[in-house]
């Protein structure tokens, strides 16, 4: 078909003028789009960690960006899969709840190979090139374990209940509470006789060790010292099973309703209570501020045994019966009424 050279001109310059409006209405949609952020959570089974997700979740909508929830259910392999899965979709940054420290390194290196960020949570990466962590000081942690227990059984025998051994916080808990633990141990008020791991911070194996030391030792165990609710749950089980509940210190973490009620019936001496809200929110401006290129705001650096990491750590407060109603009640943490159906009147909080 022959046109003229008048309309052959006209015929570029709309051509010319359809493709400069197609990038024009590209990038307007592109720019339009929330940036993702990928969470790849160990396990949601735990009551605390839908806590954190959903408290991260708030923030990071409340700053324009959507959340890619991925829930490994403590499988490795599985956890890895999801990762690039989740890079696949083209995540601007990662946060990784690990299920094993050690091996969560090649999520690291994969993320980093596609230049993506990686925030540690909870639970540090260890060894590798992970950007920002958010978490707590878990020596602190367990030195307040240990310490709330030896105030309420200044002699007797110990038994350690550590958590996870493939979380790197298990260890660091140990660390705490040992460094409480050895004076009275050189003054021989206190001997540990017996150290007790839980794989997956599973509170059915803490039940099933515990008894098993109980059964060994009879009417002489004096304090254990849970590094979590959930293991604190299951010693208590088997305590209750040797009528010997409320007669045994027990310590635990993260104010689960289940030990705030144990706590508030005599039966689990105390909890380590953090501001998960707070604390997963900070996590949300990190991961926010790694997803535009920005450095987050931090509190300091932890070391993660290849480089000293980037890091905001959140308060540690323990709790009693006496503090319940001034610390996870005030904060909205756990609910009054919720609390009060589930215990006789004479066991309400102050």
């Amino acid at each position: 078909m022959f046109f003229s050279p008048r309309v052959r001109l006209h015929l570029v310059l709309f051509a010319l003028c359809s493709a400069f409006a197609f990038a024009v209405n590209s990038s307007a949609q592109s720019s339009s789009e929330k940036p993702k952020i990928g969470f790849l959570m160990d396990s949601l089974k735990v009551e605390r960690w839908q806590t954190d997700f959903q408290s991260f979740q708030k923030r990071a909508q409340e700053l324009g960006t959507d959340v890619m929830l991925e829930d490994a259910e403590g499988d490795d392999d599985l956890q890895f899969k999801q990762a690039k899965k989740l890079l696949e979709t083209h995540v601007k940054v990662l946060v990784v709840v690990p299920h094993d420290a050690e091996k969560a390194v090649r999520i690291v290196e994969l993320a980093k190979s596609q230049g993506v960020p990686v925030l540690s949570y909870e639970r540090m990466i260890r060894n590798s090139d992970v950007d920002f962590f958010v978490g707590v000081d878990a020596v602190a942690i367990g030195g307040l374990q240990a310490g709330a227990l030896t105030r309420l059984a200044p002699k007797g025998n110990y038994v350690l209940l550590e958590g996870s051994p493939t979380d790197p916080n298990s260890h660091l808990m140990m660390q705490g509470q040992k460094k409480v633990l050895q004076p009275l141990m050189d003054r021989g008020d206190v001997k540990i006789i017996a150290e007790v791991w839980c794989p997956n911070w599973d509170p059915t194996e803490a039940y099933t060790r515990v008894g098993e030391v109980l059964a060994k030792n009879p009417g002489q165990v004096s304090a254990i010292v849970a590094s979590n609710d959930g293991t604190a749950g299951g010693a208590i089980q088997a305590l209750e099973e040797n009528k010997l509940d409320g007669k045994v210190a027990v310590s635990g973490q993260d104010a689960d309703l289940a030990a705030v009620i144990r706590i508030l019936k005599g039966t689990q001496s105390m909890t380590v209570y953090k501001p998960i809200g707070s604390i997963a929110a900070q996590a949300a401006d990190a991961a926010v501020a790694l997803a535009k290129g920005q450095k987050p705001v931090s509190s300091g650096t932890v070391s993660n045994g290849k480089r000293d990491v980037p890091a905001f750590l959140g308060p540690i407060i323990p709790v009693n019966k006496d503090n319940v109603s001034q610390t996870v009640i005030k904060d909205g943490f756990q609910n009054l009424s919720t609390i009060k159906n589930s215990l006789p009147p004479e066991q309400w909080p102050k």
